[in-house]
């Protein structure tokens, strides 16, 4: 095969879990402390009420209650109660409105691009239309727990591969006929390149030709220049380009 790269597995870094724990936690402590401090100041607002305020020498009324308190505190504890409430169902109603607003998930037969594939978290790699130039990987599968590509295998796949060791997505090459892609050695990604460019230490290759619904190799000049995706059924004649002098 003379696109080896392909069968290398990129490993990921998971970030979701992490993100979402930590808004699940944030979220509730605020608006638990406001309803403590609510029902704290209710409490000693009522027993303010209730219990008899000393009077001082010449019949003036003290100005604390027995408990030793100020008179108006539980009314300052439950206003604040209040307000630490109302901020944290602000915050929780606006991350609440920031998540449902985030990138469409990636789904089976969604595209994505060169730039996304290589920095992207699993779970956070967002779809591009496929007929974009940029959007070199189509993908195929979404595995769990060591399951294999639909090739049945993992490592050494004819996909494109970026696992996180729980999660793993598979991608075809999502190429058009007569363009050509930089490839880096031993590194499991392609990006776009103009066919003329100077390509430093990576390699060009060209697409001599895409076959959509068969995995049949001999449709390439070169069947063992060719990769095979049975899902979606996808053969691609990779053909290198000569180094720019």
């Amino acid at each position: 095969m003379f696109i080896g790269q392909i069968g290398s597995t990129a490993i990921l870094a998971a970030g979701d879990s992490a993100d979402s724990s930590g808004f699940s936690a944030g979220s509730l402590l605020i608006p638990a402390a406001g309803v403590v401090l609510l029902i704290v100041g209710l409490v000693l607002r009522n027993r303010s009420k209730t219990t008899p305020v000393a009077a001082e020498e010449g019949g003036i009324p003290a100005e604390t209650a027995s408990s030793g308190l100020p008179k108006h505190t539980g009314t300052i504890v439950a206003v604040a109660g209040i307000l630490i409430l109302a901020l944290g169902l602000v915050a929780g109603l606006t991350k609440s409105g920031a998540i449902s607003a985030k990138d469409p998930e990636l789904a089976v037969g969604n595209c994505v691009t060169a730039t996304d594939y290589r920095g992207a978290q699993i779970g956070k790699i967002k779809p591009t239309a496929c007929e974009d130039n940029s959007a070199v990987y189509e993908l195929a599968a979404s595995v769990k727990n060591g399951a294999t590509c639909p090739d049945g295998k993992l490592r050494d796949a004819g996909y494109f591969v970026l696992t996180n060791g729980n999660n793993s997505l598979c991608f075809a090459p999502n190429v058009k006929v007569g363009s050509c892609y930089s490839m880096q050695p031993d590194v499991n990604q392609i990006a776009p390149i103009d066919c003329a460019a100077k390509n430093g230490t990576a390699i060009t290759v060209q697409i001599g030709g895409r076959f959509d619904g068969t995995t049949d190799t001999n449709q390439c000049a070169i069947p063992a220049g060719a990769t095979v995706t049975p899902q979606p059924a996808r053969v691609v004649c990779w053909q290198p380009v000569a180094p720019v002098s």
